[in-house]
């Protein structure tokens, strides 16, 4: 039986592990993670066999509580993909001080102390999502990630699955997805990009131009997988639907270039602007319907 293996990941505070979880609830993938009111909970392949991972928060030593069954020698590459979802390097108080000083935006700034952009197990599972999720609610999105998990995926028990790689991806049969043959090739397009160059491929400086040159891929979803993955916190959804809601004084919506010209004024961090936005608005709408992807 493997061994279990625990151990703690310091976090800069102030540090908000409620809406992570939020976020992240809503956008698990069916037979791969669970998230609970406490806890992250996924299948990961890093250990010596298929294992299950559960992150928890511990708030009075400031640092997340890891456990996963496995090799030792594993330890590095889940604390790695554990910070890089969590974001637990990031120091926000620089963050919120600059973006508080914007009229307009300093009152969602103020009420989310510790807002963090979430990010995701690896860039592939994050890209694969935003493909699938194009266009469509966070809950049809979710549905469609499940079955790609079924039809390329690695199964380890009844319930519990491996999120696919970029090979299995390419190998299966996807018919099955149900979306348009369009959506499927910049699917396998973008899983081709990963399979050749790998998790690296989208760190680069040229990393939108890559995602742009995919047919099917435009700036919103370039935008948004390199909001959620990359080390700069300049990237952000262009055009959202949810941000032009926002930023509309009246029952028009602000055209796009009013809103490139408002989130100018965020730069350099138009992410942490777009999390601040898409989680002050929806609570103050109570709208659980606005969808984002």
């Amino acid at each position: 039986m493997p061994s279990l293996h625990t151990f703690a990941v310091p976090v800069r505070m102030p540090f908000d592990w409620e809406s992570l979880l939020a976020f992240l609830r809503l956008r698990a993938t069916p037979g791969v993670e669970t998230v609970t009111d406490s806890a992250y909970i996924r299948t990961i392949a890093e250990a010596t066999a298929p294992a299950t991972l559960r992150v928890t928060y511990d708030r009075a030593n400031a640092g997340l509580h890891i456990s996963y069954a496995g090799a030792a020698d594993a330890r590095g590459p889940v604390e790695s993909r554990v910070k890089q979802i969590f974001k637990t390097d990031v120091s926000t108080g620089p963050i919120e001080e600059f973006l508080g000083r914007d009229l307009w935006l300093a009152g969602y700034v103020a009420r989310q102390p510790g807002l963090r952009v979430p990010g995701g197990w690896s860039t592939f599972e994050v890209a694969m999502r935003a493909i699938l999720g194009q266009q469509i609610s966070v809950s049809a999105g979710t549905t469609l990630v499940g079955r790609l998990v079924r039809l390329a995926g690695t199964r380890v028990n009844e319930i519990d699955w491996l999120f696919p790689s970029p090979e299995q991806v390419l190998a299966a049969d996807l018919a099955g997805l149900g979306i348009p043959q369009k959506r499927l090739q910049t699917l396998r397009s973008l899983a081709a990009l990963f399979a050749e160059q790998g998790e690296e491929c989208l760190r680069r400086d040229d990393a939108m131009d890559r995602l742009l040159a995919i047919s099917g891929i435009g700036r919103w979803t370039a935008g948004y997988i390199l909001m959620r993955t990359a080390e700069n916190h300049d990237y952000w959804p262009e055009g959202d639907l949810v941000l032009r809601k926002a930023l509309s004084k009246r029952k028009e919506l602000v055209n796009p270039a009013k809103l490139a010209r408002a989130f100018s004024r965020w730069s350099p961090y138009r992410s942490y602007a777009t999390i601040h936005i898409w989680r002050g608005y929806v609570s103050s709408t109570n709208s659980a319907a606005i969808n984002h992807d």
